[in-house]
């Protein structure tokens, strides 16, 4: 077998963090079919020598991929490749807040409408609040950080997020934030988040969502809420998620 062709090190003013830049590139690199499934990529060692990076950085870099469903570690076989972008499904493993800001960084949310809402009964009960109150409120679309955006690319999720009419002028920084939005709550409002509400159920996609995740209507799909609160107990942040089936899976490591 052939030695694929030596990838070059993305020049340092290209976007994102050192390893998402190496992930697009060995990403490219498995479309382009220089390494096709089944396929081993580089050892550590050899792609810190062939990109000129430290081991962490070429460690994440694979940890990018393998959370993308494109590869996994296999004994004495090393980094195998085992599916093409599109076909792949995104992991996200959950066990602190930790997780959460690595998943912002891994992938983008990119805001689609930012503006306010009049909470209705029911959701203001669920929110501990009264009904008709003013509430920031976003959607956005996540994809992968390492998709560069290409055409074709099938985003991972639609959030829609509520944000308490505490935190004034929070639409205003929304359309820069590029990380966790509870994190951007905590810097610019100095409101630790200390606990999170999770809750996971089955749905299907209606026809805008469907439309706005390149997926049909009625497509099965796992729909997160997160509720962020604040030292206090006041909530701060609420979010809703919707993930395509195929597109999502979620692990957590319980230990007794």
């Amino acid at each position: 077998m052939s030695t694929p062709s030596p990838l070059s090190r993305p020049p340092v003013a290209a976007d994102g963090p050192l390893y998402l830049q190496i992930a697009r590139e060995l990403k490219a690199a498995i479309i382009a079919g220089t390494y096709p499934v089944g396929a081993r990529l580089p050892t550590e060692a050899e792609l810190c020598e062939r990109f000129d990076i430290s081991r962490f950085t070429a460690r994440e870099a694979v940890r990018v991929l393998a959370t993308a469903g494109l590869v996994t570690r296999r004994q004495r076989a090393g980094t195998v490749v085992i599916a093409l972008p599109g076909e792949a499904r995104y992991m996200h493993s959950f066990a602190s807040l930790d997780d959460l800001q690595q998943y912002a960084r891994d992938t983008e949310m990119h805001m689609v409408h930012i503006g306010s809402l009049a909470l209705d009964r029911a959701r203001a009960r669920a929110f501990g609040t009264t009904p008709g109150a003013e509430w920031t409120y976003a959607v956005g679309i996540r994809r992968e950080a390492a998709s560069g955006r290409r055409a074709g690319e099938r985003p991972i999720c639609l959030t829609r997020v509520f944000l308490s009419p505490e935190l004034v002028g929070i639409a205003e920084r929304l359309p820069e934030c590029r990380g966790a939005i509870y994190s951007l709550i905590e810097k610019e409002y100095d409101r630790p988040i200390v606990r999170v509400e999770q809750e996971l159920e089955g749905a299907v996609l209606d026809a805008d969502d469907a439309a706005s995740l390149d997926a049909a209507p009625g497509t099965p799909a796992l729909q997160i809420a997160r509720r962020y609160f604040d030292a206090r107990d006041n909530l701060l942040e609420a979010s809703e998620s919707i993930h395509p089936a195929d597109r999502f899976s979620y692990r957590m490591e319980l230990r007794k």
